[in-house]
Parts: structure tokens; C-alpha cells; sequence
């Protein structure tokens, strides 16, 4: 009966770590997806004239080709 037991409890265990596990990374995926979208969203063209064809200008100029 105590085999069945610890078979049982190590089952549980696993499932509990993977559940733990899963919700970090989904977690961690959404707060990336959000940030990606925030600094897509702040991406601006420049007017034709006023910037190197080639330029890419970012809103807070994070970047800057």
C-alpha cells in the first residue's frame, strides 16, 4: 500500500512542478508580447526629406539605423 502511495505523491508532485512551470512561461511570454507591441506602436516614418531613406527613428530613439 505505501508503494502506491509514493507512486501517487510523486505523480502529484510532477504535475505540480510542470503547472508552476507553465504559468512562469506563459507569464513571462505575455510581458514579452506586451513590450514588443508597446515599442511596435512607437515606431514612427519620418517625412520624405527630413531623414536618410534608410533611417529608422524610434519615439525615446532607442534605436537608430
Amino acid at each position: 500500500m505505501s508503494e502506491i502511495k509514493g507512486q501517487l505523491l510523486g505523480i502529484v508532485l510532477v504535475v505540480a512542478v510542470f503547472g508552476i512551470v507553465s504559468t512562469a512561461l506563459v507569464t513571462a511570454f505575455t510581458n514579452a508580447s506586451k513590450s514588443i507591441s508597446e515599442q511596435v506602436e512607437n515606431v514612427t516614418i519620418p517625412k520624405e526629406g527630413t531623414a536618410a531613406s534608410n533611417e529608422l527613428i524610434l519615439d525615446g530613439e532607442l534605436l537608430k539605423f
